[in-house]
C-alpha cells in the first residue's frame, strides 16, 4: 500500500478532529460537549433513528453517552456497533467500562477523541529525523572495572537502601512467551513465568531482599522497601499478580508495603487508523506502553505513598530480565545515583545488534543536550542502522536501554507534569483481528516509554546533565526471557538464552572468585541441545557480590555433570569435591518470620562443609530435562534441609548415596566419620553471634569474618 496515497484521507481526519477538540474544549459542561457532537453529520446520521445503541444509551449516564458518541465522531462508530445483535448485547457494558477508562487516561489530551487525533498524527508524521537533531554515544561508568569510585558507589548503594521504593511494570501481555494455566488454559503474565524454579517476580523481589539483607549486615538495620506494581486487565494479569504474591503470604512483607496500580488498555488499530476488534463489540486491547507508568504513579497518589514510607528514589525494574541484579552492578548503579544526586539514571551495557531493545544516546537540539533512549522501531527515524559497530562484530554502535532505571521521586513528580506521555511511539506488527476475515494484518497500538520521561531532563550543552549511566558486562545486566523458545534453535530473549547467560556468570564466580575447578561449559549450540556441563544456583543472598560469595566458597571441584544447589546465605564451603547432586536448603536463609514478616537477624540456616567429598547418581541424564526451570530428573542426590534457626556441620569426610538431612529448628547436626561409616549427631544450637561478621574496609572492600562457636552439649545420634 502506498503510504503517501494513504497518508491523504489520515490527514483530512487528522485535521478535522483537530478542529473537533478546539470546539470541544471551548466548554466546560459535558451536556456542551454532548451538543456539540450531536451536531456532527456522522453522530447525527447514526442518532436520528430508533436503534439497540439508541435504546442503550436511555439508562446510561451523560459521560457514557459522550464516549459513545465520540466513536462516532472519530469515524469508529459503525465499526464498532455495526453488528446490535442479541447474542452480543451482553458485550456493550464492558465495551463501555472500556472506553471510559480510556476516556479518563486521555483526558489531557482530549479523551478518546484526542487519542485518535494523536494515532493519526503519528501515522502521518515526517519520519525523518529533524536536521537541528544530532545522536552522540553516552558517556558512563564503567561498572567492568575495580576501582575505589566503583567500590565506593556499591558501599553508597547499599547504605540508602532505607531511601530508596521499588517499581516494576509487570502489566505486560506477554504474548510471545505464551504461557498458560495448565489446567484452565488461561493466559498467565511473565511474572508467573518459572525460572530457575521460582516465578519471575518471586525471584525479583529475592533480589531486593537481598539488598535489604545485606544493609543489615553492615549498618544493622532493618528496612522495609516500598514496592509498586503497575499491573493490566489484560488476560486478568492484575488477579493474577496478586495470587502470587498472596500464594506466597506477600513474600513474608507486609502487605501494606505493596501498592498496585492498573495500566489502561487501548485500542489497537490498523494502518488506516480503524480500530480493531476481537469480535463484534468487543475491542481489540493491549497494554498502551510502561511509559503509562508516570502519568498512573501521579493519578494514583503513589507518589505520595511512596513519600508517606520515606522513598526519595526508586528502582525501575522489568520483570523479564533475571540477570538485572547479578553481582555488583546494581548496587553500584544505585549507589552512583544517589552519591551524585541524580534525577534520572540508566543502566547500560553493549547491545545485541538484531535485539529488540533500545538504545541509550545523547541527544543535542537547539542548543540543549538531554541523555535519551530511542526504541528500535524508531531506528529509521534517527537514521540508525542496526549493524554491527566493527566489522564481523555482534554489537551496535550504541548501548542497550536496558529498563533498569534510578529515578528521584521528587524531580520524576515535576517531570510529569510536562511530559505525562514520554516517547510516545505505534509499531506495527502482524496480528489478528475481526475484520482481518481470519488472515494476519500489520496493526499497531499507541504506545508511551517510562525511559524517555528522561527527555524532561534537557539542560544547556555547557551545564553538568541531571541525569547519568553506567556500563557494565551484557550477561550481567540483560538477559531476557521476552518469547517462547524457538524451533530454530535461535536463543535470544528465550529463557534457554537467559539460562546460558546465567551459566556463564556462574562459571566465572565459581571459577574467578571462588577458585573452583570446574568442566568447561559447552558453546551455545551444544548447550541448547545437551544442556549444562554442570549446574549451579544459588540464593541471591548468599551475596548478591561475588566478592562475597567467594569468601564464602573457597576452592573445590565440580564434576562433570553435577549439581549445587544453594538456598542458603550463612554458608561456608571449602574444598568441597562434588560428584552427584548436592542441595542445600534453609527454610529461613535472611531470619525468621515473626508475624508472618521477615525480620533479618543471625537466627537463620547455616551450614559449614570442609574439605567434604559427596557423591552419589545425581541427575539422570538419560532423561529430558527443562534445566533452566529446574525440572529436573535425579538419580540420587544429598538434600540438607535447615529449619528456621539450624546448622550443619561437616569437616573431612566422605557423604555417599541418596540422603536427605533435615536439621530441626534450634539444633545443630554434625557429620563425622566413625569407624569407616559416616554418622549424623544432632545437639542443641545456642549460638547468638553471627555466622559471618560483615565489615567495612578502608578501600571500600566488603570484608567477612567467620564466628566459629560450638556448644559443649553433648551430642544425641540420630541412628
Amino acid at each position: 500500500m502506498n503510504l503517501r496515497i494513504l497518508q491523504k484521507p489520515l490527514y483530512r481526519q487528522k485535521e478535522h478532529l483537530r478542529s473537533l477538540l478546539v470546539r470541544l474544549r471551548r466548554v466546560s459542561s459535558i451536556r456542551d460537549k454532548i451538543e456539540i457532537l450531536n451536531a456532527l453529520p456522522e453522530v447525527d446520521a447514526f442518532f436520528s433513528f430508533p436503534s439497540p445503541l439508541k435504546t442503550f444509551l436511555k439508562g446510561l449516564s451523560l459521560s457514557c453517552e459522550y464516549v459513545i458518541k465520540e466513536i462516532f465522531a472519530i469515524g469508529q462508530g459503525k465499526r464498532l456497533f455495526g453488528e446490535m445483535k442479541n447474542d452480543v448485547m451482553h458485550r456493550l457494558r464492558p465495551l463501555v467500562e472500556d472506553l471510559l477508562a480510556l476516556e479518563t487516561f486521555y483526558q489531557d489530551l482530549g479523551g478518546i477523541i484526542g487519542y485518535q487525533h494523536l494515532v493519526l498524527t503519528l501515522l502521518t508524521v515526517d519520519s525523518r529525523l529533524s536536521e537541528k537533531e544530532q545522536l552522540a554515544l553516552p558517556e558512563g561508568e564503567d561498572l567492568n572495572k575495580d576501582s575505589l569510585e566503583v567500590r565506593k558507589a556499591i558501599i553508597e548503594g547499599i547504605k540508602r537502601q532505607g531511601m530508596m521504593g521499588e517499581l516494576y511494570p509487570v502489566g505486560g501481555a506477554a504474548d510471545r512467551l505464551q504461557l498458560e494455566d495448565e489446567k484452565t488454559q488461561e493466559k498467565l503474565p511473565a511474572a508467573s513465568l518459572i525460572f530457575l524454579g521460582k516465578p519471575l517476580l518471586e525471584s525479583v523481589i529475592a533480589d531486593l531482599q537481598a539488598r535489604e539483607y545485606l544493609h543489615y549486615k553492615l549498618f544493622g538495620a532493618q528496612v522495609t522497601t516500598p514496592i509498586g506494581m503497575m499491573t493490566s486487565r489484560i488476560n486478568r494479569n492484575h488477579e493474577h499478580i496478586r495470587s502470587i504474591c498472596m500464594q506466597n503470604k506477600w513474600f513474608a512483607r507486609p502487605k501494606s508495603a505493596f501498592k498496585f496500580f492498573n495500566q489502561p488498555l487501548v485500542p489497537t488499530f490498523t494502518k488506516k487508523g480503524e480500530w480493531c476488534l476481537q469480535k463484534p463489540l468487543k475491542l481489540l486491547l493491549k497494554p498502551g506502553g510502561h511509559g503509562m507508568l508516570w502519568k498512573l504513579l501521579k493519578q494514583n497518589r503513589v507518589f505520595e505513598w511512596f513519600d508517606s514510607l520515606g522513598a526519595t528514589k526508586a528502582l525501575i525494574r522489568q520483570i523479564n530480565n533475571p540477570m538485572a541484579a547479578v553481582d555488583h552492578g546494581l548496587l553500584a548503579f544505585l549507589g552512583l545515583g544517589h552519591k551524585r544526586d541524580k534525577a534520572f539514571g540508566f543502566a547500560s551495557c553493549p547491545r545485541l545488534v538484531s535485539a529488540h531493545e533500545g538504545m541509550n544516546a545523547l541527544k543535542e537540539i537547539q542548543g540543549k543536550k538531554v541523555l535519551t533512549n530511542i526504541e528500535y522501531c524508531d531506528f529509521e527515524k534517527y537514521g540508525i542502522e542496526d549493524e554491527p559497530n566493527q566489522p564481523d562484530g555482534k554489537y551496535s554502535r550504541f548501548p542497550s536501554n536496558t529498563n533498569i532505571l534510578f529515578a528521584d521521586l521528587k524531580a520524576v513528580h515535576q517531570a510529569v507534569e510536562k511530559f505525562p506521555h514520554p516517547g510516545l511511539l505505534i509499531n506495527f506488527r502482524k496480528g489478528y483481528h475481526y475484520h482481518a476475515q481470519e488472515e494476519k494484518e500489520e496493526i499497531a497500538r499507541l504506545e508511551t516509554t517510562m525511559q524517555n520521561i528522561a527527555d524532561a531532563f534537557a539542560v544547556e550543552k555547557k551545564a553538568p546533565l541531571p541525569s547519568y549511566l553506567t556500563f557494565n558486562e551484557r550477561r550481567k545486566t540483560i538477559s531476557t526471557t521476552k518469547k517462547k523458545s524457538s524451533s530454530t534453535g535461535k536463543m535470544l530473549e528465550t529463557p534457554e538464552g537467559c539460562y546460558y547467560d546465567f551459566m556463564l556468570n556462574a562459571q566465572e564466580l565459581l571459577k574467578n572468585h571462588c577458585q573452583m575447578e570446574l568442566p568447561t561449559l559447552p558453546d551455545k549450540k551444544t548447550f541448547a541441545k545437551k544442556g549444562p556441563s554442570f549446574l549451579f544456583s544459588y540464593h541471591p543472598a548468599l551475596g548478591p557480590l561475588y566478592s562475597i560469595i567467594g569468601q564464602k566458597i573457597r576452592r573445590g571441584k565440580l564434576y562433570r555433570g553435577s549439581e549445587l544447589q544453594l538456598e542458603i546465605a550463612d554458608l561456608e564451603l571449602e574444598n568441597l569435591a562434588l560428584n552427584g547432586s548436592l542441595l542445600i536448603l534453609a527454610t529461613d536463609p535472611m531470619g525468621l518470620i515473626e508475624k508472618e514478616t521477615l525480620v533479618y537477624s543471625n537466627q537463620t540456616g547455616c551450614c559449614h562443609l570442609k574439605n567434604v567429598q559427596v557423591k552419589n547418581g545425581g541427575i539422570d541424564w538419560d532423561e529430558d530435562h527443562l534445566f533452566w526451570k529446574h525440572e529436573i530428573k535425579r538419580v540420587a542426590a544429598l538434600k540438607i534441609v535447615l529449619h528456621g534457626h539450624s546448622e550443619f556441620f561437616a569437616e573431612d569426610l566422605k557423604i555417599e548415596g541418596d540422603l536427605t538431612l533435615e536439621v530441626p529448628h534450634g539444633m545443630r547436626m554434625r557429620a563425622q566419620e566413625k569407624k569407616g561409616q559416616v554418622i549424623f549427631t544432632t545437639e542443641l544450637l545456642d549460638r547468638k553471634e553471627p555466622f559471618w561478621t560483615y565489615s567495612i574496609d578502608p578501600t571500600y572492600t566488603i570484608d567477612l569474618n567467620r564466628n566459629t562457636y560450638f556448644t559443649s552439649s553433648s551430642p544425641r545420634s540420630l541412628f
